[in-house]
């Protein structure tokens, strides 16, 4: 334990990088500031030379704020500034006018106040913990608020980690320097034992980490480009440990809409959104789709090659109906710059997500208005098939009349109408055998139709090949169906595929019926 006696502060302690000033006018004016940081109040000393040692009155401005109006008595004073001036650089200016009137001399320096080192308050503690490397000395000062007189006690629990060493001590506190002896923690304690003008004994501790000196090695050049490096071999074994930019990571994963037809364009998943760089808008990286309709393992999706990748949201154009899987990760930005830098993300089976595809949808081809005889007549012009046809399916066109034919030409169209298609199913027309039903250009896929009943169970989905649901209208004796944008028995938007949730049951009550508003598009 070491024991300090304070004393009485002098001047020369109080010696910061402002000593010395210039000055205008028949005395030189010299301020030192403690440079050492208080939260409660900045310490000032002042000397005004010349012939003899004045009094007067010193006017005091630091940064451009006044500071107030000082007495000086035979060219001395010492004062406190309140609030405490904040660390860092700063400048004082200074006039002093004799007492009694006289030239007005001034001055003006720059100087700094230091709080590079563990400061300790006992009484207000500012700092509860420091780290320090073996061998480093870092300024340890203190201040016990109150006592005239007293002793500091500041001692170490492990003086083979951290001790202190005093340099001075002052009327209020104590000064000199925490040395970092050895790899561990030790707690510094200052202690006051109280006295007969401030009995209130007080103490202050200070953890002090240090850290065992890291070893060094060769530096290795890195050619991120090349994926290679290279390094001198020193005198002894080397061990290398890769260092990595961090792994792009997801703010929301990717998730699967089920029950898109078959080879139509609609998305099989809500797109995944990836964490930003930082607080930019930038993003970490771009999230990557591969789709299959058979199940892949992590060795499989590690040997597909970067561009069957794709950024683009996967669609049903190119499945059948079934299962898929979407497989995706998140490739990492790349960058000369180091935080704007990542890596991939994991390629992982197990992220797989499993996208039930509906069935493909059909289509009808008809002859525009006019073209053939109306029955009882029999037609010129014949298409087959003419409906139920699938996308990319053949369709022989065929005329028997007498004209000569340049050509035919094909427009693309859900269906020859002026305003909305109106699709009814009453209890009568729905029949079938499994749980898929089409009717008029609509199919419900269901997880389970009951045809005797006229029940759908379990969900499903409605499509149409038509254009794109604006209404859907439910009359039934029992309804249970829910899902988003559906209020009550009534649906309402603009999609080609609709889906509900729970059941639509009849009962056996004949009274289930569907009304379809459907907006055809071309």
């Amino acid at each position: 334990m070491i024991q300090i006696k304070k004393t009485i502060l002098t001047l020369a302690l109080l010696i910061t990088a402002a000593t010395g000033a210039w000055a205008e006018g028949y005395y030189n004016i010299n301020i030192n500031f403690d440079p050492v940081y208080k939260p409660e109040f900045t310490f000032f000393m002042c000397n005004v030379m010349g012939p003899d040692m004045p009094s007067g009155t010193l006017y005091l401005s630091v940064d451009g704020v006044s500071k107030g109006s000082f007495d000086v008595d035979n060219g001395m004073c010492s004062r406190q500034i309140s609030p405490a001036l904040d660390a860092g650089d700063h400048t004082w200016y200074a006039e002093f006018i004799p007492e009694g009137g006289g030239e007005k001399s001034t001055g003006q320096r720059s100087f700094t106040i230091d709080q590079d080192f563990a400061y300790v308050y006992i009484d207000d503690p500012e700092q509860s913990s420091i780290e320090m490397g073996v061998g480093e000395s870092r300024n340890f000062r203190g201040h016990v608020d109150g006592p005239e007189s007293s002793e500091v006690n500041i001692s170490s629990s492990n003086d083979n980690v951290a001790k202190f060493r005093a340099s001075s001590s002052y009327s209020y506190g104590f000064e000199g320097y925490i040395d970092a002896v050895g790899a561990g923690t030790a707690t510094i304690t200052v202690s006051f034992a109280g006295n007969k003008n401030y009995k209130a004994a007080q103490s202050k501790t200070l953890t002090v980490t240090v850290l065992a000196p890291a070893a060094s090695g060769p530096e290795v050049a890195w050619n991120k480009t090349a994926k290679t490096g290279t390094f001198t071999m020193p005198g002894g074994n080397v061990t290398l440990e890769p260092e990595y930019y961090p792994q792009a990571a997801l703010t929301a994963a990717p998730t699967a809409i089920n029950n898109v037809p078959a080879t139509t364009d609609g998305a099989i998943v809500k797109a995944g959104t990836v964490k930003n760089i930082g607080e930019t808008a930038n993003a970490q990286g771009t999230v990557m789709y591969y789709v299959s309709q058979t199940a892949l393992d992590d060795d499989a999706l590690l040997a597909l090659a970067a561009d069957q990748w794709t950024a683009d949201v996967p669609t049903a154009e190119s499945l059948a109906q079934g299962q898929a899987y979407v497989y995706y990760y998140v490739r990492g930005n790349d960058s000369d710059t180091d935080a704007e830098n990542f890596s991939d993300g994991d390629i992982l089976a197990a992220n797989a997500l499993t996208v039930t595809i509906a069935a493909e949808p059909t289509y009808a081809v008809t002859f525009a208005e006019g073209v053939n005889p109306e029955p009882p007549a029999q037609p010129e012009w014949t298409a087959s098939p003419a409906t139920g046809v699938k996308k990319g399916e053949t369709v022989t066109v065929t005329y028997t009349g007498s004209k000569k034919v340049i050509g035919v030409k094909a427009e693309k169209k859900a269906k020859a109408s002026a305003g909305p298609v109106t699709v009814t199913w009453n209890n009568d027309d729905i029949t079938g055998s499994d749980n898929s039903f089409t009717k008029d250009g609509v199919t419900i896929t269901a997880g389970d139709i009951d045809f005797d009943e006229k029940d759908f169970k379990g969900g499903g989905t409605f499509t149409t090949t038509l254009g794109n649901f604006t209404k859907i209208e439910v009359t039934t004796s029992r309804w249970q169906a829910s899902g988003e944008g559906w209020s009550g028995s009534t649906w309402t938007g603009n999609a080609s595929s609709v889906s509900f949730s729970g059941e639509i049951m009849d009962r056996g009550e004949g009274t289930v019926k569907f009304v379809f508003t459907i907006e055809p598009t071309n």
